[in-house]
């Protein structure tokens, strides 16, 4: 059955919710899951991290991805090579310094920034329009995400997945496909969902 109809509508009308979202509130709320995230252990457990630079009304990790730089952590950012619909990871030690404007202005790694094998990454935090219960995760519709999972997974290679994002992203149920990946638990500002 071919869900892409009823997957539309969901990111249009998230589009639509998220672009209301008041800019002081995306502050805020950014701030308190940071604190949720740094009160989870995460930094403490993992050595590499594949973060995400947010854009447009993404909610933020730069003020966690600061923190972790300051206590050391390797943290990535997905470097992406749209010829080829691919991504990597390319590890930043500087988010003012080595995050640069690319693509529809979505923040990438700078040229020189180094590649972080795919096998090194405990922990991939993963930016989605929506989220449900059972750890399904919307995205944007490049797939970008989900093709580097698959290529972990056949690798045999199972980093732990978080998805990140406002709570109003948590909705019913997200329609799935086959290439679609679950999360292992979601994070909103009101605290870590475990998915049913």
């Amino acid at each position: 059955m071919n869900h892409t109809p009823s997957k539309r509508s969901l990111r249009s009308g998230l589009k639509a919710s998220l672009d209301a979202i008041p800019s002081a509130d995306r502050y805020t709320i950014s701030h308190q899951l940071v604190k949720l995230l740094l009160q989870s252990g995460l930094p403490q457990s993992s050595d590499s991290i594949l973060a995400y630079a947010s854009f447009a009304n993404e909610l933020s990790l730069d003020p966690f991805i600061a923190a972790a730089l300051n206590q050391g952590k390797r943290i990535a950012i997905p470097s992406i090579d749209w010829t080829h619909k691919s991504m990597s990871a390319k590890q930043i030690t500087n988010l003012d310094t080595d995050l640069i404007p690319g693509r529809y202005d979505i923040r990438v790694p700078r040229e020189g920034c180094a590649l972080v094998e795919p096998e090194q990454i405990d922990v991939i935090l993963l930016p989605g329009l929506a989220f449900d219960r059972a750890g399904n995760r919307l995205g944007r519709g490049a797939g970008f995400y989900d093709r580097y999972i698959s290529a972990l997974k056949e690798s045999g290679h199972n980093p732990t997945l978080i998805g990140v994002c406002y709570h109003a992203q948590i909705v019913d149920s997200v329609p799935t496909e086959p290439h679609d990946h679950r999360v292992d638990r979601v994070i909103t500002e009101l605290g870590p969902l475990e998915p049913q």
